[in-house]
């Protein structure tokens, strides 16, 4: 009685510790998939082959000896899905019975189970199984019977693809091949065998080297990982564009367009207007279609009158002399000053002129022109395009007086503070003195000067009044 009470207290120390091994590895390995979501996983689709050694410690109610049993085996597992695998492990082992004689014989499990690899990192994977085992003992008796199979484990990656792996497993038979045997005094109800495994195995196919966008990449090296399928990579998955013009090479008709120059959707250079002529070489871009242009794609004018060959009635003109639209000597301006001689080919009509055809600026009583016309982009002193067409005219004039000295003032509103006001005035005094130095006239010949709002010529209470006051004067200084 006193031995049976025993066994029974061992079988129950067994159960209690064999239930408390599974929680804590639970435990463990929930904790390892909660802490591990983004690691790297095996694939679906993975064949995992590996060879192993054991050693096995018998259950005492199997009568074998009590030693490590030392073997060894094989295992072939196919991952069902992401790092869920399904294994099937053949393995033999040595030992002999625990008899005075020590009969030799061999103890082969053959196992299916189901196996959790936990991506705890990208080359260290917790393992947690479980499944059935079938025991064949063979030698010493001519036994098998069936079990339940628990595994807790790691499996630690070397390469991309080879690992090290080491498990324990715990084997329970609810109904051993000596069920009912009696031994040490107490009937055999069940066996638990331990087992630990140590080996090496290899991933074939998927792996864990996955290409999600099947550029022939692996992710773990893809700087693209979304890449379309069947474009041209590089060695970090992404799109190529070997001619470095900003259209990759799939889509680039043109695969050799030399770096920098302007090219459309299909990589090919571009020419815009039509003129047989690539955008990067135009300098004229929007030259019209069918006129006759020159290497720079810009339109020809051979007699160099202003007049581009296509609309010039008069080839022949000598360089340099004023010329209508058709390209013929004129005074255009009709103030009885041929163009060539004209230095303000522009004069309005009735306009008092010099020798040059210029107008003249300042009557003998006057010292002071406001500059009619001269306006700027609003806020700033960007001049309008009719503004330097007016100042365009002012510098001709001034290039045909070249004894008059002049000061351009900029006036603005009472619009804003004084401060930026003054500045602004300054900034478009300036601009009107650059713009007229550009066309000619010498900068010694000119001071910028900024007055804001200090000298008004109408009332800032109206817009018309502010109108007039945002203006630009010359005033001769000399």
């Amino acid at each position: 009685m006193d031995q049976h009470l025993q066994d029974e207290r061992e079988g129950c120390v067994r159960s209690g510790v064999t239930t408390r091994a599974a929680g804590g590895a639970f435990a463990l390995v929930t904790l390892f998939a909660l802490a591990s979501a983004s690691a790297a996983g095996q694939e679906a689709g993975t064949v995992e082959l590996g060879g192993f050694f054991q050693g096995t410690k018998f259950d005492q109610a199997t009568t074998l000896s009590d030693a490590y049993a030392l073997g060894g085996g094989g295992l072939i597992g196919v991952f069902i899905a992401r790092n869920l695998a399904f294994e099937g492990v053949a393995a033999r082992t040595w030992t002999e019975d625990a008899s005075p004689a020590g009969v030799d014989g061999t103890h082969t499990p053959l196992r299916a189970r189901l196996v959790y690899a936990v991506p705890l990192s990208s080359w260290l994977y917790p393992l947690i199984g479980v499944g059935g085992v079938y025991n064949r003992y063979e030698g010493f008796f001519e036994e098998n019977d069936w079990a339940g199979s628990g595994l807790v484990g790691f499996k630690a990656y070397l390469t991309d693809r080879l690992s090290f792996r080491s498990d324990v497993s715990a084997d329970y038979a609810w109904a051993p091949f000596n069920d009912g045997a009696t031994v040490g005094g107490s009937a055999v109800d069940s066996h638990l065998n331990w087992t630990l495994n140590a080996g090496l195995s290899i991933d074939v196919g998927t792996g864990r080297a996955r290409d999600t966008d099947g550029d022939g990449v692996r992710d773990r090296l893809d700087a693209c990982a979304s890449t379309p399928l069947g474009v041209r990579v590089d060695s970090a998955g992404c799109r190529v564009d070997g001619d470095g013009d900003g259209v990759f090479d799939e889509d680039d008709l043109c695969l050799t367009t030399p770096r920098g120059v302007r090219v459309d959707p299909q990589g090919c250079r571009v020419d815009s207007d039509g003129d047989g002529v690539f955008d990067e070489d135009d300098r004229c871009s929007a030259t019209p279609v069918g006129v006759r242009i020159d290497d720079s794609g810009c339109r020809v004018d051979t007699d160099g009158d202003g007049v581009f060959d296509e609309d010039d009635r008069c080839s022949g003109t000598v360089a340099g002399v004023r010329v209508d639209a058709s390209g013929c000597r004129v005074d255009t301006d009709g103030d009885g000053v041929f163009d060539e001689e004209d230095r303000c080919a522009a004069t309005l009509v009735g306009t008092q002129v010099d020798a040059t055809g210029c107008p003249v600026l300042f009557e003998p009583e006057t010292t002071v022109v406001v500059l009619e016309g001269v306006n700027f982009e609003t806020g700033s002193a960007t001049l309008t395009a009719g503004a330097r067409e007016v100042l365009d005219r002012v510098a001709r004039s001034l290039i045909g007086n070249p004894d008059i000295r002049v000061e351009v003032g900029g006036h603005t509103d009472s619009t804003g503070s004084l401060a930026l006001n003054l500045a602004l005035s300054q900034e478009r005094a300036e601009a009107v003195a650059a713009h007229l130095a550009l066309r000619g006239v010498a900068s010694s010949r000119m001071e910028a000067r900024g007055y804001g709002p200090e000298r008004p010529i109408a009332g800032n209470d109206t817009a018309s009044g502010r109108a007039m006051n945002r203006r630009v004067e010359l005033t001769r200084i000399n």
